[in-house]
């Protein structure tokens, strides 16, 4: 069984503040929009959070979103992927989806599992909308011991270099793929189209 698990761990540096906190025009905070978009694609989901992070804890238990704690988020990126990992180690593979990534529509993420789930000779599986690569991404168990040795704040991007030959691309029409929420000029622009 493939499982989805939403990154929800960063710090947030270049936003200044909590951006997975920070509310959407649809008045929905940034991580949660990205939680029911993940959620409602793939039931079989739960968030990474960082153990220091009471306010996205907070709207997590609010929200009733399940999700693990990462003690070493501060580490990296990999760390925070590598804790989902080891709490779903039974899984198929994984979708990887990025908590400031509010926009993904649930159709995109359905079609990464579909894929998974019915070709075997690729590991990676990532959408791209109009040639460029965006997230989440689906990665094969066939990737674990690879996955355990992450180090760093690069998350899975260097074995998906490595791995070039084995990513299989899913055209999409969805730019949420493309669009995250870094800063509170992303933020402005998408309150202020």
């Amino acid at each position: 069984m493939i499982t989805g698990i939403l990154l929800a761990a960063g710090m947030g540096r270049r936003f200044g503040s909590q951006k997975l906190v920070a509310q959407l025009p649809s008045g929905l905070p940034v991580a949660v929009a990205a939680w029911r978009n993940l959620k409602s694609a793939h039931k079989n989901s739960f968030a990474v959070v960082r153990h220091d992070d009471r306010a996205i804890m907070s709207l997590f238990k609010e929200e009733n979103i399940p999700f693990v704690i990462s003690e070493d988020a501060h580490l990296g990126m990999s760390q925070s992927l590598l804790t989902g990992i080891q709490n779903s180690l039974q899984s198929s593979g994984w979708v990887i989806a990025l908590g400031d990534m509010p926009f993904v529509d649930p159709q995109t993420i359905k079609k990464i599992i579909s894929d998974m789930e019915g070709i075997a000779n690729k590991l990676i599986f990532r959408p791209t909308f109009h040639e460029q690569s965006g997230n989440p991404v689906g990665l094969s168990s066939d990737l674990l011991n690879e996955l355990m040795a992450l180090e760093g704040d690069e998350g899975a991007r260097e074995i998906i270099k490595r791995e070039r030959s084995r990513i299989h691309h899913i055209p999409v029409n969805d730019d949420g793929i493309i669009k995250d929420i870094d800063t509170q000029k992303d933020l402005l622009a998408v309150n202020n189209p």
